[in-house]
């Protein structure tokens, strides 16, 4: 209970923060105590309808929308939590999955090896060595540190300073023994810094695969995290980002202040079971996370959390993305049950239908109060009215709060494409940093320098060696390539393509990759269809082999990216996904280029090489950030995330190649409907001028009882009519009249009463309406029923004030006494309402129904 109210336990402890929660209940209250009022003076006047039920209708509502919107709030904020833990856990371990084969292939570098085979080594070996080292930072900038130790657990070579001359952790005796394929550990590490660092560890081997020492890569692990979290958590985002271990262990995190590397965490608070963390004397939101397998590869087990400031968890709102959902799109939107639960779906209708109950029991309170001569009557309509008001107004914050929740659920589905685009796009630039660092490299290999500037069939049979090794470790590459300064293929990776060799390539990338003068360069192809990848659409990475002391090239490498399964793998996991991880009905991610053409699509309508269906500016995007948009596509309405490449490190940041690709998630919200939508407006009342409209005393009137059918004013003589009921329990006509003017049948109070399709009598279209009502009518001894949309106010109309029907058409079949031009009480006018002759209308209800009617009584 909270307030008063009915609320989910999950959620006592939260709904206090949520600001605009409280705000609505406060303004329920407001309206409840105006029902409190108003129920008392009804029973007090004895003459107006009947308030207990609909007070207490109202009542569950609008505890039902409080539950509604706190849970929707929630799961927003949780939503946007877990997307930012998630992300940011996914990229660390595809990160490291990377690391995992650096280890495997430096180990086995050949100069490596001949090092530690030397008894012992001369200070220009080792000068040398740390040469080679710095050379492959400066390409592979994610390791602060290469250390190679031999056998003895002696340091041979290092990259950075360090005091310590031996290394005798147990990292090293791992590697030495294992049988895996690299050695993962984190932790201290004498030899490697006083604070807990990320290490890769592989032995090197001889020739005869025995063990000489090991190499350790040192992975600048604080220096990652700071960047994956600087591009998920934009400015003035209160969100905390960490990675913690199984043991609730701090790895990283977003703030040094909130999170700082060390602490320690309840395990508990990593379970999910409560959604707050109590932490440091503040309570936050919190997610916890756990990694994404990327192929095979689960981490080093690490889990991903999120933490938001309970105070400032919900006081985000929907901003800029709320303000671009209209009322036609959530009218699609909550139509799609596969975005939106039944009873989130029925919460509208149950206003509605609560709100049309009102309507009619106010209706019929007028109705009998009309030509009444009694004392209180007048009182009575006046508290009826304001019973009226009462209704639009609690249906107006109804339907504003339904707006709110439906606008929540949008904006939270909008964001996560947002998330998404961004994920994928950065996963694509880490990607893409890896393949331009391999080719440069693998080129830096001195076997391939040696063999292009003497070429032998040997020589050539060790390079494919060499590059089947690699393509071993990298199985992101469908071919590695080497060919001599004429473009003439020397070498293939994969045996299939062996037919490639002595082949000339006659790309244009090949000039462009020999006429490369540093190891710091590399060349790549534009993303197009290309015969080393089967006439698919592909990049390729090249970097040029340049001679021994030279400083020419002597040939160059290429490695052709196998872009068709890997740009998926990414798209499929940047697809929004519910709480199962489950991706949203229909949802789909593209990568496009700057020409607007599809690089790879998640869905086959989209195909490499079609056009985007949606219209991307990339350089709005470079300057405005990360985007979320309402899109329409192939007939729906769709949230739509778009992300522009930023780069990585210093990967098309300043190496001297651009950003030129936009990841794109989409999620179909609904069908685009023709039209206008607008939320349907109380009618009981009407106009309030019209309902308490009163004529003169001592001029000759009469109330008139109105409702609409298709948009038109129709009313009846108040005196004929006995009361409004609901369509409900309407049973169809058995004989199926040529016109259909019978509905069918209503039973009211035990007698069976015929129905009239008055909209097809008077030529309307068809009703539409959701919440229809049956208007019973008496003439004479007969009684008969009137299908309308909506009822509309009682007003008192003058005799002298209803013109004959023949002085507006010349239409004499219409059942009509004559028609009334009514003004406000201001003097503007206030509608055409047209007087139906009920007698014309039995005659059409006998002719149609007479015999069955009969038939029925009998």
């Amino acid at each position: 209970m909270h307030k008063g109210i009915e609320i989910d336990p999950a959620l006592a402890g939260l709904i206090r923060h949520m600001r605009a929660i409280d705000d609505y209940r406060q303004v329920f209250d407001r309206l409840q105590a105006s029902w409190d009022t108003l129920t008392l003076l009804g029973q007090l006047s004895g003459g107006a309808t009947e308030m207990s039920g609909t007070r207490s209708a109202f009542e569950k509502l609008t505890a039902s929308l409080v539950a509604h919107l706190a849970a929707e709030t929630r799961d927003k904020a949780m939503t946007d939590l877990r997307t930012k833990a998630q992300n940011a856990i996914d990229v660390l371990v595809r990160n490291l999955f990377e690391r995992t084969a650096d280890i495997g292939f430096l180990a086995a570098d050949t100069d490596i090896r001949e090092l530690l085979e030397q008894a012992e080594s001369s200070e220009e070996a080792r000068v040398a060595m740390q040469a080679r080292f710095r050379d492959y930072v400066a390409k592979y900038s994610v390791y602060s540190d290469i250390i190679l130790i031999d056998r003895q657990g002696d340091i041979r070579a290092r990259l950075a300073p360090h005091a310590a001359t031996t290394a005798r952790h147990a990292v090293v005796d791992e590697a030495l023994g294992s049988t895996g394929a690299y050695v993962e550990h984190y932790g201290k590490i004498d030899f490697v810094s006083e604070q807990d660092a990320l290490v890769y560890a592989w032995r090197v081997e001889d020739a005869a695969r025995r063990p000489l020492g090991v190499l350790v890569l040192v992975f600048r692990l604080a220096d990652e995290m700071e960047g994956i979290y600087r591009k998920l958590l934009p400015e003035n985002d209160w969100t905390v980002l960490g990675c913690v271990t199984p043991e609730g262990h701090v790895v990283a995190g977003s703030c040094p202040i909130q999170l700082p590397a060390g602490l320690k965490i309840a395990p508990s608070a990593l379970t999910g079971r409560n959604p707050v963390l109590r932490l440091g004397g503040r309570q936050y939101l919190a997610m916890a996370c756990q990694p994404s397998s990327y192929q095979g590869y689960m981490g080093p087990g690490w889990i991903g959390l999120g933490l938001v400031p309970l105070e400032a968890a919900f006081e985000q709102g929907d901003g800029e993305l709320g303000a671009g959902i209209g009322e036609e799109l959530l009218a699609s939107a909550t139509n799609n049950s596969r975005l939106f639960s039944a009873e989130l779906r029925t919460v509208s209708r149950q206003a509605a239908t609560i709100q049309s109950d009102l309507n009619r029991s106010v209706w019929n309170g007028s109705i009998r109060q009309a030509g009444s001569t009694e004392a209180n009557a007048a009182f009575s309509k006046i508290l009826l009215w304001e019973i009226s008001n009462a209704g639009r107004k609690t249906q107006a914050v109804c339907d504003a709060s339904i707006g709110d929740l439906q606008r929540t659920v949008v904006a939270a589905i909008m964001e996560k494409c947002r998330s998404c685009a961004a994920f994928a796009i950065d996963v694509m630039d880490r990607n893409l940093y890896e393949r331009a660092n391999d080719c440069r490299w693998w080129a830096l290999n001195a076997t391939f320098a040696r063999v292009l500037a003497a070429p032998s069939a040997e020589g050539a049979r060790t390079c494919a060696d060499i590059l089947a090794t690699i393509n071993a470790l990298y199985t992101v590459y469908s071919n590695l390539i080497l060919f001599d300064a004429n473009g003439r293929v020397v070498a293939v990776s994969q045996p299939s393509e062996a037919h490639l060799v002595g082949q000339v390539l006659e790309a244009e990338w090949v000039q462009r990759t020999l006429t490369l003068r540093s190891g710091q360069h590399y060349g790549v192809s534009s993303f197009e269809p290309s015969d080393l990848y089967g006439d698919a659409s592909t990049l390729i990475y090249t970097a040029a082999v340049q001679g021994e002391g030279s400083g020419r090239a002597v040939g160059g490498i290429a490695i052709v990216f196998d872009s068709t399964p890997q740009f998926a793998a990414i798209l499929k996991d940047a697809l929004p996904t519910d709480e199962a991880g489950q991706a949203l009905p229909g949802a789909f991610a593209l990568f496009v280029g700057k020409d607007g053409r599809v690089l790879s699509s998640s869905d086959e309508r989209f195909p490499v090489g079609s056009q985007s269906p949606f219209a991307i500016n990339p350089e709005l995007l470079q300057r405005d950030g990360d985007v979320a948009w309402i899109r329409s596509f192939d007939g729906k309405h769709g949230a739509v995330g778009a992300a522009f490449s930023k780069g990585y490190r210093e990967y098309k940041t300043s190496d001297g190649h651009e950003s030129d690709v936009t990841a794109i998630c989409a999620v179909p919200l609904g069908n685009v409907m023709e039209g206008t939508v607008s939320r349907p407006a109380a009618s009981a009342g009407g106009t309030g001028t019209l309902s308490s409209r009163r004529v003169p005393d001592g001029v000759s009137a009469f109330e008139v009882a109105t409702f609409h059918i298709g948009g038109h004013w129709l009313g009846v003589k108040a005196r004929d009519v006995i009361e409004a009921v609901d369509v409900e329990g309407l049973k169809p006509s058995a004989r199926k009249a040529s016109d259909g003017l019978l509905a069918g049948y209503k039973l009211h109070q035990g007698q069976p009463v015929p129905v009239l399709r008055l909209d097809r009598l008077l030529g309307v279209p068809d009703a539409q309406a959701e919440q229809a009502q049956i208007v019973i009518v008496q003439t004479g001894a007969r009684q008969f029923g009137l299908i309308v949309d909506s009822l509309g106010p009682i007003p008192e109309i003058a005799a002298a004030e209803l013109q004959p029907l023949r002085d507006v058409t010349h239409k004499a079949e219409v059942p009509a006494l004559g028609v009334v031009a009514t003004r406000d009480a201001s003097g503007a006018p206030g509608g055409m309402l047209v007087l139906l002759d009920v007698d014309r209308l039995d005659a059409s209800v006998s002719g149609e129904s007479g015999h069955e009617l009969v038939r029925a009584a009998e």
